[in-house]
This record gives structure tokens, C-alpha cells and sequence, in this order.
């Protein structure tokens, strides 16, 4: 993995993430993002737009910094925001919420009511497995934190490394890249 020196949110990192297909975009290239087509992320990548921030990420966004506190006091681990690429495909990226200063172990962290509440069941979104198995395979992790987080409670879950899925998904994410440099559509 390689670190780079951007910081996210920044005006950097937005222009970054048009170049790299990152971790939250794993959802949509693997089909199982409910709000985002495959084709959509797409003409992001090639005509530069970007999604819109709504309301309901904002807030996620400001709670972020509160929610990372939590989880290190509940850990004593010391995780940070990084912004790393993949060594050996460099146009995958992951933005991680928090990793520790060795890269070791890392924590994804969600604001949202309707994660917060399948987080209450034990439950991890589909969408957000496809982003968490994104992020072991850029960080090499055999696992990672899911952590979901209220003003009210959290729930902290355990996510083991599949191997098999992440194979899966690199290959679709390649084809995915490929239709982006050679400016074809993907078929939906």
C-alpha cells in the first residue's frame, strides 16, 4: 500500500477520488449499491462529476470525528484518517476513516440511521461489505473494524478477510477501469 499525503475532504482528495475507483465505489461496480448505478459512476469518472453531499451524509461526515473517539477509547487503539493507493493496481484507493499508525488494524466508521439500525441487529450492509473487503485488500488486513455510531450507542463488529469475494471484486473493478480509460460504457 502506498500512503499519500492527501487529506480527506480536501479539494485534493476529491479530485483523487475521479481518478481512482475508492472503496465506497466497490458497492456500485459489484452491483449492490441501492442508490448508485454502475453506469452513473461511470460518467463520474469520465466527465468529472461528482456526487452531491446530501444532509444525511453531512451529518454522518460531522459526527465522524466524535464516533473515532469513542472507538479508541473503547480499544486504546490510536486510528487516524489515510488516504493510501494499491501498490500493485494504483488506480484503486481506499479512504480510510481510521488505521493505526502501523497500518495494522483498521476501523470503518458509520453515522447513518439505517446502517445504525442492521448494525442494532448485527448486520453489515451489503453495500458496505463491499467497501470494507475493499479496504483489507489495499491495507492487506485479515480483518477489520466496522464500528456504527450514535449520540445514544454504537455497535462494533468484526469483519474477517474473504479472499474469494475480494478476487471477485478486483476483477470486476479492472474490466470497470478499463471501460473508464477506454471511454466505454459498461454494460448495467
Amino acid at each position: 500500500m502506498r500512503v499519500t499525503d492527501i487529506i480527506q475532504g480536501s479539494k485534493e482528495w476529491h479530485q483523487f477520488r475521479r481518478t481512482h475507483i475508492g472503496a465506497s465505489d466497490a458497492s456500485i461496480i459489484m452491483g449492490l449499491n441501492p442508490w448508485r448505478s454502475i453506469s452513473q459512476l461511470w460518467e463520474e469518472k469520465i466527465f468529472g462529476w461528482e456526487q452531491e453531499t446530501n444532509d444525511k451524509m453531512k451529518a454522518g461526515n460531522e459526527m465522524e470525528h466524535e464516533a473515532r473517539k469513542c472507538y479508541q477509547s473503547l480499544t486504546n487503539l490510536c486510528v487516524n484518517p489515510l488516504v493510501c493507493e494499491d501498490e500493485i493496481y494504483p488506480f484503486l484507493s481506499a479512504s480510510f476513516d481510521g488505521i493505526t499508525e502501523d497500518l495494522s488494524h483498521a476501523v470503518e466508521i458509520k453515522c447513518g440511521k439505517g446502517s445504525h439500525r442492521m448494525a442494532s441487529n448485527g448486520r453489515i450492509p451489503a453495500y458496505y461489505m463491499c467497501q470494507l473487503h475493499h479496504q483489507m485488500m489495499i491495507a492487506n488486513l485479515k480483518e477489520i473494524d466496522y464500528f456504527s455510531y450514535s449520540k445514544e450507542d454504537y455497535y462494533w463488529m468484526n469483519l474477517k478477510r474473504d479472499d474469494d469475494f475480494i478476487n471477485k471484486m478486483i476483477a470486476k473493478e479492472i474490466e470497470f477501469w478499463n471501460n473508464v480509460l477506454n471511454s466505454m460504457p459498461p454494460e448495467n
